[in-house]
């Protein structure tokens, strides 16, 4: 993608926001919402909010980071915490797990905007993410979370180019729910995506890689990165199976096809 046509994708995105009189934004810190914040950021500077919903299968590395990329884009953040009680069976870890967390999430969003004077509010799906691929997207539809990004045909070779030559210069989270890293049907607990959350901490320490995934299943625990980090993983790996050894992880094994978001 080049910069004409990051520019036009951009020129597009900021020509749809300007007909909303204010947008609340459900931004994660990821890819797609933070493009979507930054041309709400600049197109609507006094009339637009960053709703950043806190729950506990976040990792407190993904918030940090959301907070500061919101910094970053001089957005106007808000942070609306969840806990377990507010979120009613996704621990169960049920096939309708992410359709109950987005429905939670979507509701927030609803209410921070309506408490802040927003008429609009959106997220960052985007045209390339498939709705059959995506249970969230029924719970957005429930709560009329608008999608520009897909409206407008934008996908996401297109957002990545965005950022890459728009220059935006923001590190972005590298983090998906933690709860993913537990096969569907079991159960969790606090306690174990705390856990999970401390082994990838570890994981990043002993090898170097940004990007982590600790995969749990029965057969045991697989470790994953990003395609282009796979061969620093591997390289570390006698030091990354001794640290997850030392807190009483013994079963992992790390998986060499790499990640793929």
């Amino acid at each position: 993608m080049n910069e004409r046509t990051a520019v036009k994708e951009w020129s597009a995105l900021r020509d749809r926001l300007s007909m909303m009189k204010g947008v609340a934004v459900s931004f994660s810190g990821g890819v797609d919402s933070t493009v979507l914040l930054a041309a709400a950021a600049e197109t609507l500077p006094d009339d637009h909010i960053a709703v950043f919903v806190d729950v506990p299968m976040l990792s407190e590395r993904q918030r940090t980071l959301a907070r500061k990329i919101a910094e970053r884009l001089s957005a106007n953040f808000i942070t609306i915490v969840l806990e377990w009680d507010d979120l009613p069976g996704v621990r169960k870890n049920t096939e309708d797990r992410c359709y109950l967390c987005k429905r939670a999430i979507y509701g927030a969003v609803r209410d921070a905007a309506s408490d802040n004077g927003c008429d609009i509010c959106a997220d960052g799906e985007n045209s390339t993410d498939r709705s059959d691929e995506r249970p969230g997207r029924r719970a957005a539809e429930e709560f009329g979370i608008l999608s520009p990004l897909k409206e407008l045909n934008i996908g996401r070779g297109a957002v990545r180019g965005m950022l890459s030559d728009l220059r935006l210069g923001l590190d972005i989270v590298k983090e998906t729910c933690m709860a993913t890293r537990f096969p569907a049907g079991r159960a969790f607990a606090e306690s174990d995506i705390r856990f999970v959350e401390e082994c990838e901490n570890v994981i990043r320490n002993a090898s170097g890689v940004d990007q982590v995934r600790m995969r749990i299943s029965s057969g045991g625990v697989r470790i994953l990165t990003s395609p282009e980090e796979t061969e620093l993983l591997r390289s570390s790996e006698k030091e990354v199976l001794s640290a997850l050894s030392r807190i009483g992880v013994n079963d992992a094994v790390i998986d060499g096809t790499g990640y793929k978001e």
